[in-house]
């Protein structure tokens, strides 16, 4: 949950540059900035390339979802797959897993529905990119 402090980013918290910048000053924090930076973000990562496995069926919960490899794969309802890139259209943060059918990016809270990627609301101006999947048995990859 994002509280204007600090938010969750790859399984780790990590503060806000403004919590950062206030808490420890502007010369002091300079250096601890890349703490939770550019390279955790998802344009950092190596994406899932097409024949990539994502996931297996079994690990994405109907209306939840898995982040792996860059790509969010959700299940919007029972049988249903779809993958999204996960970063956030605003500034590429990577979103968070789907709750309650909405897909939430933790630095702004930008949101996204789950059935279709599509802007919600918050300060992105574009819903999330759809990835092509392929489901085979159990098995989700990249088409």
């Amino acid at each position: 949950m994002y509280d204007g402090q600090e938010f969750l980013r790859d399984n780790r918290w990590c503060l806000s540059r403004r919590a950062l910048l206030t808490g420890a000053g502007a010369v002091g924090a300079a250096g601890l900035l890349s703490a939770c930076g550019a390279g955790d973000s998802p344009a950092g990562q190596a994406a899932a390339t097409p024949g990539s496995v994502l996931a297996s069926t079994a690990d994405v919960p109907v209306g939840g979802g898995t982040v792996t490899g860059g790509v969010l794969v959700v299940q919007p309802e029972a049988g249903t797959f779809k993958a999204y890139d996960a970063t956030c259209p605003h500034q590429g943060v990577r979103v968070g897993v789907p709750r309650d059918g909405v897909i939430t990016c933790p630095a702004h809270n930008s949101t996204f529905a789950v059935s279709d990627g599509s802007r919600q609301g918050g300060p992105a101006t574009n819903g999330l990119t759809e990835i092509p999947i392929r489901v085979d048995n159990t098995t989700i990859t990249r088409a």
